[in-house]
């Protein structure tokens, strides 16, 4: 569903840009498109920050079942 809708912005930004190109407006569709990438990317980030906050906790309280690293001096 959400490419649907995706597919749909980017069909009506395109009759915008070209409705706008041919009234000498031509700026205008690349400030709409900023703002359509700005939006995507921000919830890509906002997205993958809550992922990483989520992620697998380390218990260092835990028993060491290894041998531990020596120091070399």
């Amino acid at each position: 569903m959400k490419r649907v809708i995706q597919c749909a912005v980017l069909i009506t930004i395109a009759t915008i840009t070209y409705w706008f190109y041919l009234n000498q407006f031509g700026a205008v569709p690349f400030l709409l498109l900023s703002i359509f990438f700005f939006y995507k990317a921000y919830r890509a980030y906002h997205g993958r920050s809550k992922n990483h906050k989520v992620g697998q906790r380390i218990d260092h309280s835990a028993a060491s079942t290894g041998k531990k690293a020596e120091i070399i001096t």
